[in-house]
């Protein structure tokens, strides 16, 4: 209080420790329990926290799986999961395409821990802006949720009032444990990863990402000779547009043969673009339909207008990659494509052989690092050090497309500058790493 009468107080806790000794009369109890998707699929190193009477915290394990133990009986305590990384984990234009079909009512989400990951803005609705943030992130114009978390927890006992609508109330995000007196060992959570609605998120490092391909959409570009300091303006069109709801690619112009000077719009608009790398020749789309739509093969999807630098052909110098956003289409039976440029003179661009940088780097506990293979075979991922010596060697089947492989820090030891190499038929490719203390 102060000298006027003005008083204010607050709680804290003194906890008492028999340090060296066992407490022989010590009541304890532990607290349990497995955190994993709607798909039963346990998501690892989620970080847990305990606080109360006592204040412990620890990540999954490979197996989804928390456990908190020598907690004292009779004090309340409250244990609250948190994981914030990896936002386009899961993440691709094909999810943009699910929303939409739910915003439009032909295709509702079927389960409400569906709708929660469609709540990208985190307003209690699914709405046009949650799409449009959604594909800001795609694109890499945002590179995090601003109002959200990459995962989200809901305890598994939780009833939703009405699954068709789960803010109806606010839903349990943690659990309360009042006055513990047992042995808890179901203390469990469903995860939600937010922006992935078909469940393709890797939750942990035991899944190996091995998507297969059902066939190819291309681009439809005239394939020209360009000539040194003249100016040229490149319609992209699809044969098939009809035949597809979406897709997503990084198209990449060699910087040194040709420059950018404008991206025209036609079905695609500017916010289906990233234009982060726009000088260095990469450009980033994601395009979906919306509703019923007449499209025509004739139609303009975009428009590029470029300065030659060299006497070159157009295929030599332009091209699908991964770099930015990885290159892909979704057909009417929600089929995964590839994706391509036909030049309309017998001359095709695939996305070539890729080794991308781990994500993150550097890094502490886990990496990603992703590829593309132009086709599917044995494949070989080796970690080695600046002398050569062999850290880690993974080998396997790995499918024709994009695939990913998840590195713990204790499949490697040590810590500094180490440099994985990818092999696979007639392709190898090196890339260097940083794991720190």
């Amino acid at each position: 209080w102060d000298g006027i009468g003005n008083g204010d107080f607050c709680e804290t806790y003194v906890l008492v420790q028999d340090n060296m000794v066992q407490c022989d009369n010590a009541d304890v109890a532990s607290v349990a329990g497995f955190i994993e998707t709607e798909e039963s699929a346990p998501v690892e190193d989620v970080m847990v926290e305990l606080s109360g009477n006592q204040f412990q915290s620890m990540s999954t394990k490979s197996d989804g799986h928390y456990v908190f133990e020598g907690m004292e009986t009779g004090f309340d305590y409250t244990v609250t999961p948190q994981h914030d990384v990896f936002p386009l984990n899961g993440v691709t234009t094909f999810d943009l395409v699910l929303m939409s079909k739910h915003v439009l009512g032909t295709e509702p989400l079927d389960s409400p821990y569906k709708r929660i990951a469609a709540d990208i803005n985190r307003d209690g609705r699914i709405t046009a802006m949650d799409a449009i943030t959604l594909r800001r992130l795609i694109l890499n114009i945002d590179l995090d949720f601003e109002n959200n978390t990459s995962w989200r927890f809901i305890t598994a006992d939780y009833v939703f009032p009405d699954p068709l609508n789960p803010w109806l109330e606010e839903f349990s995000e943690l659990i309360n444990i009042n006055n513990l007196q047992e042995r808890l060992a179901e203390e469990n959570f469903v995860a939600v990863k937010i922006g992935d609605i078909n469940l393709s998120a890797q939750a942990n490092a035991q899944q190996v990402e091995q998507r297969t391909t059902k066939g190819m959409f291309y681009l439809d570009v005239a394939n020209l000779e360009l000539q040194a300091g003249s100016t040229y303006r490149i319609d992209f069109r699809a044969d098939q547009i009809r035949d597809i709801q979406g897709y997503q690619l990084t198209l990449n112009l060699d910087p040194a043969a040709a420059t950018v000077l404008d991206l025209g719009y036609g079905l695609a608009k500017a916010e289906n673009f990233g234009l982060r790398y726009f000088e260095d020749g990469l450009i980033a789309t994601s395009w979906n339909k919306m509703g019923v739509s007449n499209y025509s093969k004739e139609d303009i999807l975009f428009s590029l207008e470029i300065e030659a630098k060299q006497d070159v052909r157009l295929s030599d110098i332009l091209g699908i990659s991964n770099r930015i956003t990885l290159a892909e289409a979704y057909d009417q039976q929600d089929e995964l494509l590839e994706v391509g440029i036909d030049f309309n003179d017998g001359a095709f661009a695939k996305t070539p052989f890729e080794l991308h940088q781990n994500v993150p780097n550097p890094f502490r506990k886990q990496t990603t690092i992703g590829f593309y293979l132009p086709e599917g075979g044995e494949t070989t991922l080796s970690i080695h050090d600046a002398s050569g010596r062999v850290m880690k060697l993974i080998r396997g089947e790995f499918a024709q497309g994009s695939n990913q492989i998840q590195l713990k820090r204790e499949d490697l030891g040590g810590s500094g500058v180490l440099y994985y190499t990818l092999t696979t038929g007639d392709y190898t490719a090196t890339r260097k790493m940083i794991l720190v203390k």
